[in-house]
């Protein structure tokens, strides 16, 4: 049996130990992404690499570059006790309800209110409130979702629930009334499954205002201590189905709790090969991200609970990485010392797959002048090139790349499959992309079903073509770096991106995909708001639900109609997006699989 090249066992290495259960799927903020690139700095350094991160005050040199991700919510001290006609009644964390994030921390004390579904302006005139409604001092008691039938469904929406039923809708009705705090509660008999669950860690929605969400059971222990009429919570339930206005409780509620965000961060690694002469300022980026999903905690197309490798996602990336700071250092070498070159940045982002949040932030904060880049080159899933061929993107993003590039792709013994304008966006590539910097982007071009699966392993990887691609991108790095000019950026000539270009929209042309839905733009970019989804669609399949706000879109932040126009242009049938959405102040994410029109 014939022993594998060289090359080809170093790059089954790589994928093999990033992708093992000790990395632990390498999901940001915990020990196996440390791990991770603990590995990758080893092999730099291997490779002869320098630290790409200078400290500007002191001059010290790192390997990685930090940058916030987001905060840890931690809760403390929460307590919910009521006060009613058969005395007290104490309320168990976590069994019977949750402080949220919905809201605000503090404690509170006062008379209660219940307010049926908090609704404003609901179908044929439905109103919880009348218009002197004032819940000044009060704590309101709102049911969640929004008027059903005897079956749990909503009265006003045949498929699921109309948008005013969406916590966005229910808490600006509220707020006007200027209550001192929430009372969630689940409603009893409600089809859905999400009636009989508690949330805390949640997007904020009401600002100043402790929010408390109370199961169906825990509802029912406090309308009894409370109605003055003595009725269950199912009989306000459906009191409030019918369009009961405001009730006054018998009872007050002592609760409050304390809530605490830590930040948290993650880190980008950056090494880099040093040029010399008078290009040495100016940089080739090499990148390719580094994470990937942990035990399924996000993103994940099977859910939670069982590790995520990451093998060719993007665990071939990385190896890519380690392998050409060897071989372009090694050609740096043997290159004659009056040669100019620019100096090459290996970059192992961190944080890809909830939004591009590294190479974002490393093209916001460069550790160089961002317009001192050259070219940057991009490996997403270099790990699975069969048969279908090596995807290639962004030869038409510089003047001239493409006649530059095209020998190097014909000589390289793939099969090349030239992606047209810039699908494929939802990678780091993107990033650099928007800052009007040519990019190369490769990808394997069959997109295989494990993607973001626990059957993304080791063993699925295929090395020849593989090596293949790294020995592809050592030459055009090679000749990028030696190339007397830059070139000059040229947005491809694809439909309206004017959102990912500054230079304006250029020719518009048809969509090839429908997605199937109305929306409004939010103010201050907070995303897009689905207000109608067409049934069969591609948003309708997918599981886009009118009231979600789409703040993601091929994990590229999404604040605008017309950059979801412009990224339409670039799908075709069969293509498919990640989009991640708010649904009544969580995040989840979606996978649309592109339909024709109609």
């Amino acid at each position: 049996m014939n022993e594998a090249p060289e090359e080809e066992r170093i790059f089954n290495d790589h994928i093999t130990v990033l992708s093992s259960p000790w990395m632990g799927g390498r999901l940001p903020g915990t020990p196996g992404m440390e791990y991770a690139r603990d590995y990758v700095i080893y092999w730099y350094k291997q490779a002869g690499l320098e630290p790409g991160m200078v400290d500007a005050d002191t001059g010290e040199r790192s390997w990685k570059q930090p940058f916030r991700l987001g905060a840890a919510t931690e809760f403390s001290g929460q307590e919910f006790v009521v006060d009613g006609k058969n005395g007290e009644v104490v309320f168990e964390l976590g069994e019977d309800f949750e402080l949220t994030s919905l809201g605000s921390d503090g404690r509170v004390e006062g008379d209660m209110v219940f307010i049926g579904y908090s609704i404003d302006d609901g179908n044929d005139g439905y109103q919880s409130f009348e218009e002197e409604t004032d819940l000044t001092g009060k704590i309101a008691v709102m049911l969640r979702f929004e008027p059903m039938n005897e079956d749990g469904d909503s009265l006003w929406d045949e498929r699921r629930w109309s948008r005013k039923s969406t916590f966005a809708s229910k808490f600006n009705a509220v707020k006007k009334r200027n209550p001192a705090a929430v009372i969630l509660i689940n409603p009893p008999g409600a089809n859905d499954p999400r009636a009989g669950t508690l949330m805390k860690g949640t997007s904020n929605v009401i600002e100043g205002v402790p929010v408390f969400m109370l199961t169906p059971d825990a509802g029912e222990k406090l309308v009894a201590a409370c109605d003055p009429e003595g009725r269950s919570l199912l009989e306000l339930r459906k009191l409030a189905d019918a369009g009961m206005t405001i009730v006054p409780f018998g009872g007050s509620v002592a609760a409050g709790g304390v809530i605490e965000e830590t930040p948290s961060y993650a880190e980008n690694v950056l090494g880099v090969l040093p040029g010399r002469g008078e290009l040495k300022d100016e940089f080739v980026i090499i990148g390719g991200h580094l994470d990937h999903l942990g035990m399924g905690e996000f993103g994940s197309r099977r859910g939670s609970g069982n590790l995520h490798p990451g093998a060719d996602d993007n665990a071939s990336g990385a190896a890519a990485l380690m392998m050409l700071g060897e071989s372009l250092r090694k050609a740096y070498e043997e290159i004659p010392e009056d040669q100019p070159l620019r100096s090459i940045m290996f970059a192992a982002f961190d944080a890809e797959e909830s939004g591009l949040n590294g190479s974002r932030f490393y093209a916001d904060n460069p550790p160089h002048e961002i317009d001192d880049v050259a070219l940057m080159i991009n490996f997403d899933m270099i790990g699975r090139v069969n048969e279908g061929g090596l995807s290639v993107t962004g030869v038409d993003t510089g003047d001239g790349m493409r006649e530059w590039a095209q020998p190097f792709l014909d000589d390289s013994g793939l099969k090349i499959v030239l992606a047209e304008g810039m699908r494929g966006g939802g990678s780091d590539h993107a990033s650099f992309y928007r800052k009007n910097i040519p990019i190369l982007f490769a990808i394997c071009a069959d997109f295989h079903d494990d993607y973001h699966t626990p059957d993304d392993t080791a063993d699925k990887i295929y090395r020849t073509s593989g090596v293949k691609t790294v020995q592809l991108f050592h030459e055009l790095a090679l000749d990028a770096a030696k190339r007397p000019e830059k070139f000059p950026f040229a947005s491809p000539d694809t439909g309206d991106d004017s959102a990912q270009n500054p230079n304006g929209p250029t020719r518009s042309r048809a969509l090839r995909v429908r997605l199937g839905i109305r929306s409004r733009q939010l103010p201050d970019g907070a995303g897009l708001e689905v207000v109608n989804v067409t049934e069969g669609s591609t948003a309708d399949k997918g599981g886009l639900l009118e009231g979600d706000v789409i703040k993601k879109w091929d994990k590229n932040v999404l604040k605008t109609r017309a950059e979801l126009v412009s990224y339409l242009a670039e799908l075709k049938p069969d293509d498919e997006v990640q989009v991640i959405v708010d649904r009544d102040g969580e995040q989840k994410v979606v996978f649309l699989k592109m339909l024709a029109p109609e």
